[in-house]
């Protein structure tokens, strides 16, 4: 799931995103351009449509409820959080990664 924020994030700042509601990662925005990808610093490639993700009010949803207008929360490497709200939420095929911790 493709999350476009209608806000701009700065290098290092994602949203939080997982298979587990007590278990969250920080997914980093595309605030970072790559050679085949020009920098969209509003974007989450968040992950799979089960995915919970944090939300606003100590909140989770799964990725595949987000609508536009719903509330989000964008969170820094230091943990400082700051509320937005989705413009838009689209399924793309992309490759996904298994990332595991303990």
């Amino acid at each position: 799931v493709c999350v476009d924020l209608a806000v701009m994030m700065s290098p290092g700042e994602g949203m939080l995103v997982g298979s587990f509601a007590r278990g969250l990662f920080l997914v980093h925005s595309e605030c970072e351009e790559t050679s085949y990808i020009n920098s969209r610093p509003f974007r989450v490639n968040a992950g799979a449509v089960h995915a919970y993700v944090a939300a606003p009010r100590g909140r989770t949803a799964y990725l595949a409820e987000l609508r536009a207008g719903a509330g989000a929360l964008v969170v820094s490497p230091e943990g400082r959080v700051r509320e937005a709200v989705v413009g838009r939420s689209k399924l793309e095929s992309r490759p996904l990664v298994l990332v595991e911790a303990e």
